[in-house]
């Protein structure tokens, strides 16, 4: 008798210790490249849910109801970081309280390049303002762009 109450038991904490296993993750990534790369390291295990889809910029993005219930729902969050995803911060602060959040631009080893001049976002030209005057950009200050590409 006690060697079935021992078995038993045995295999319940073994039943419960792999249905813990097999829990869903809920992931959410903030871009398509974040996405892409997310989604081939969970391959066969699940699927990461994307935010900015389709031609929409993270520079100006707002979150629909959904995506909030997303990031309220998620236990990993991945997104580049504040300079390319503001509109992210403060849903990660205040919605997605109990997520881990990752941002990339902050990675042990990565690297950074350095805006190019010429290139598709010149650093210098957006300092140029001569196309506008400063009245009609009073929030200048609160858009930076960080040195990197």
């Amino acid at each position: 008798m006690r060697f079935l109450k021992t078995a038993i038991l045995a295999s319940t904490m073994i039943s419960s210790s792999i249905s813990m296993a097999n829990a869903d993750v809920s992931v959410v990534t903030s871009i398509k490249p974040v996405h892409s790369l997310a989604a081939a390291v969970m391959q066969g295990v699940g699927k990461p849910n994307l935010l900015v889809e389709g031609s929409g910029s993270p520079h100006t993005y707002a979150l629909k109801p959904s995506q909030a219930q997303l990031l309220q729902d998620a236990d990993l969050i991945f997104w580049v970081g504040h300079d390319l995803e503001a509109f992210l911060e403060g849903a990660i602060e205040n919605i997605a309280q109990n997520a881990t959040a990752v941002s990339l631009s902050d990675s042990h080893g990565l690297i950074k390049i350095a805006f190019r001049e010429g290139g598709a976002f010149d650093a210098h030209e957006h300092d140029d303002h001569d196309d506008h005057k400063h009245d009609e950009h009073d929030d200048h200050d609160d858009h930076k762009h960080d040195e990197h590409d």
